[in-house]
């Protein structure tokens, strides 16, 4: 079945859920890290990928 979409919609599909799954994903793993161990440089930077991540999902739908 996947072979017989469209490349623009396959990647579509794709992003339309593994962005947001990533996103949920790293902000876990950061808020995780900090529970243990405190902010760090590492927990930071996941946090803001997750932010980005987001804003770009949000953009997205907007059409801009």
């Amino acid at each position: 079945m996947p072979a017989l979409l469209a490349a623009g919609l396959r990647r579509w599909l794709l992003l339309s859920v593994a962005v947001p799954v990533g996103a949920a994903v790293a902000r876990r793993v950061a808020r995780g890290i900090e529970a243990r161990r405190g902010p760090t440089s590492v927990t930071r930077g996941l946090t803001r990928a997750a932010d980005a991540a987001q804003r770009r999902g949000r953009r997205g739908r907007s059409g801009r």
